[in-house]
């Protein structure tokens, strides 16, 4: 197939972003930060993204000793500052992070962190998702759900251990607790927290390959969530973050992207509009400054709104208002950053749905993008059985 020149043009800005990340031998989340070991990790999925393979060889070494250093040094930290690293959500985002960028660098297997591993892995499966409040649907419950689900993935690939039993029962408790809209949690209506919340563990089931599960419902639900612009952020402007949980649920299946092929369309339009000049992507443009024209934004998300999400987009707008969130602040990175600023994280999520949407509407497209042979964020079925 013919590469389309806008869509190359995009790749390349998004290669000089990452690039102007570079911080020595790491990398910032915003140009001329501080170094983080978060970023290291999204600048991988970047380089792997765009097929930079030969970078990615000519730096497995060091990227693989900074990763592992970085880790370790951030597990210290974090086992002084929280109860337990079993629940402490920094910890298990780096820790699930630096599994997939060593996975990308081909270097998993030679030490594939056992220790650090098994001091996580639970007892009783069915009591600690319980007790975390997943079938609840409790805000980040869902990232708690898949860090579990990674590790025993993990544990059953590379540890050798047998934890079949275990993923069954992980897959047939969230079977049982789903709502009438494919998440969990009781509502009266879809909302966006329940399907950001709830996205996480359709990435497992999507790498466990489990076909018997009804992937339209979950789908119809988000797609009632598409602001004017096919975005589904519960503020204006949409979001990394938001957006991408959003098409990964929409091309679950082929009979949901057929479904809603015109919603998608839409989302790839607008999504190709965004890139900074810096060849980035922010996590919104209509946050900040505060301006009749934002402001005008937010009153036309909220009553566009509806039913239980109209509120929500009311509460996100007027909560966005306070001073303390005039920038973002996040663990990724030290120093606060402008709503408008490319970051490594946003550029990584925006690329990687339009990497999604490219390939629901043409499956060979997948080929044309490295997608993550791991279970987790950046996973695609593209490579079931691949290694």
């Amino acid at each position: 197939m013919t590469p389309d020149p806008e869509l190359e043009e995009i790749r390349a800005g998004y290669a000089r972003f990452i690039t102007s990340c570079r911080t020595g031998d790491g990398y910032s989340l915003t140009p001329g930060a501080a170094e983080s070991p978060y970023a290291l990790c999204f600048a991988i999925f970047g380089w792997q993204l765009l097929r930079q393979d030969e970078l990615l060889t000519t730096q497995r070494q060091l990227w693989d000793q900074k990763l592992r250093t970085g880790l370790a040094d951030f597990r210290s930290y974090r086992r002084l500052a929280c109860r337990s690293l079993a629940h402490d959500k920094a910890y298990l985002q780096l820790l699930t992070f630096t599994l997939s960028s060593l996975a990308i660098l081909g270097t998993l297997c030679v030490n594939p962190l056992e220790d650090l591993i098994c001091e996580l892995l639970p007892s009783d499966l069915s009591r600690e998702l319980a007790e975390s409040g997943v079938f609840a649907g409790l805000p980040r419950s869902g990232n708690h759900a898949m860090f579990i689900a990674i590790l025993l993935c993990h544990a059953q690939k590379y540890l050798r251990y047998d934890t079949t039993a275990q993923l069954d029962q992980w897959v047939q408790l969230h079977r049982t607790a789903r709502n009438q809209f494919g998440f969990w949690g009781k509502s009266r209506g879809i909302t966006h927290l329940q399907f950001q919340n709830g996205y996480h563990q359709y990435e497992i089931l999507k790498y466990l390959g489990i076909g018997d599960w009804d992937w339209e419902v979950p789908a119809d639900s988000v797609a009632s969530l598409a602001d004017e612009d096919g975005q589904f952020a519960p503020y204006p402007g949409g979001s990394g973050c938001y957006n991408y949980d959003a098409v990964f649920m929409i091309t679950g299946s082929q009979s949901a992207v057929d479904r809603h092929r015109r919603l998608l369309a839409h989302t790839k339009a607008t999504l190709r509009k965004k890139q900074n000049p810096d060849g980035g992507f922010c996590e919104s443009q209509f946050i900040r400054p505060r301006n009749r024209n934002n402001c005008v934004s937010a009153l036309r998300h909220i009553v566009r709104g509806r039913g239980p999400a109209r509120w929500e987009r009311l509460r996100h707008c007027l909560s966005l208002q306070r001073s303390k969130y005039d920038r973002v602040k996040n663990h990724w990175n030290e120093a606060a950053y402008d709503w408008s600023s490319s970051d490594l994280w946003n550029s990584w999520f925006h690329m990687l749905t339009l990497a999604r949407i490219e390939s629901a509407f043409n499956p060979s497209e997948a080929l044309r993008w490295g997608f993550i042979n791991y279970p987790g964020i950046g996973y695609h079925s593209s490579l079931r059985g691949a290694g």
